[in-house]
């Protein structure tokens, strides 16, 4: 009886043979603990009804700032490799809320993708929109998460009621400590922010008499003390303190606040003060190459899934198979001349 060899197969043989091989090998699943770069994000996305006007066209139809946003989210959380992780947070009024922990982007894809495609305005624990406050509340939640955590805040800018520069909070960190983007949502152009049914279907607009148009706070401190201390003796001959009354003495008002379109001044403002870097949102793919970029990445030792080393060249061999003859025969021929 003849004894099978290696050699007494051609060369067509050997490669299916060795296919075969791999194949198996891929199908039990290898694994090594390799280092590798992946990425930590913070994703934060404002709520606030602004994020509702529909100034993006995605697939031929208008999409509003919040459907856009979330859909660079989930483009971004399809290009991070296993081992980065992704934490989920929304902004609305004062402050950022943190709803999700930092979960690992392949074991939990599921989880993480469903649960942006249901954050949703309705979700939101307040009307008002003060984004100075939220992008702070943000960077101190993203430090808290991690070292190697960036943050990503999608939001137009729009503040609703308009604020006062004198009562701004002010940055306490170091700017560039925590580093990420703040995406800037939407296009310049004032629009009309929408009323949404139950099904997202617009019902109407705000009118300039339903907002909020003067700053909650309405006294200036760039006056000198003296000038102050008779102001407020006035005042409370009128009744009125300008430290308690909402929006102080005759304020300034706003007649554009129901109309929304991105701020990028206070955005690069912000982008200065925190040391974040600005983008505006252009594209989804714009997006997912921000996240995913070497400047963001993160080297660490984990399991990395080695079945493509095995699948992919089996692929080419199975292809191979299939070559004419004559093909073989000069891959020999030359094989042959080389040992010589």
């Amino acid at each position: 009886m003849r004894r099978f060899t290696l050699s007494s197969l051609d060369l067509r043989g050997q490669l299916m043979l060795l296919s075969v091989v791999l194949l198996i090998i891929a199908m039990i699943g290898p694994q090594a603990t390799l280092p590798r770069r992946v990425f930590d994000w913070f994703f934060v996305l404002d709520i606030t009804q602004s994020m509702n006007v529909r100034d993006y066209i995605l697939d031929g139809k208008s999409i509003s700032r919040l459907e856009y946003s979330k859909n660079a989210m989930r483009e971004a959380l399809r290009d991070m490799p296993c081992g980065s992780t992704v934490a989920l947070g929304m902004f609305t009024e004062r402050g950022a809320q943190n709803i999700v922990q930092p979960l690992e982007v392949c074991a939990h894809f599921s989880a993480l993708d469903q649960t942006i495609e249901h954050m949703d305005w309705r979700m939101a624990w307040a009307a008002d929109s003060f984004i100075t406050h939220g992008v702070l509340s943000a960077v101190d939640l993203t430090a808290k998460l991690g070292p190697n955590t960036h943050l990503a805040f999608f939001t137009d800018g729009h503040q609703a009621p308009p604020s006062n520069p004198d009562y701004l909070p002010k940055f306490d960190g170091k700017p560039g400590e925590v580093k990420g983007i703040l995406v800037g949502t939407g296009k310049e152009e004032l629009s009309r922010i929408p009323k949404l049914d139950e099904h997202d279907n617009i019902i109407g607009y705000w009118e300039l008499e339903e907002v909020m148009r003067f700053a909650t706070f309405g006294m200036m401190t760039s006056k000198s003390v003296a000038a102050m201390e008779a102001d407020m003796e006035v005042e409370e001959e009128d009744g009125l303190n300008n430290r308690n009354a909402s929006h102080g003495r005759n304020p300034a008002e706003d007649t554009k606040a129901n109309l929304s379109g991105l701020d990028e001044i206070t955005l690069m403002r912000l982008s200065e003060m925190t040391g974040l870097d600005y983008q505006r949102l252009n594209t989804l793919r714009g997006f997912a190459n921000d996240v995913t970029a070497t400047s963001m990445a993160t080297w660490r030792s984990g399991k990395t899934d080695l079945r493509p080393w095995f699948a992919i060249p089996a692929l080419l061999m199975i292809l191979a198979f299939f070559m004419p003859a004559g093909f073989f025969d000069f891959v020999q021929q030359h094989l042959r001349f080389n040992k010589k």
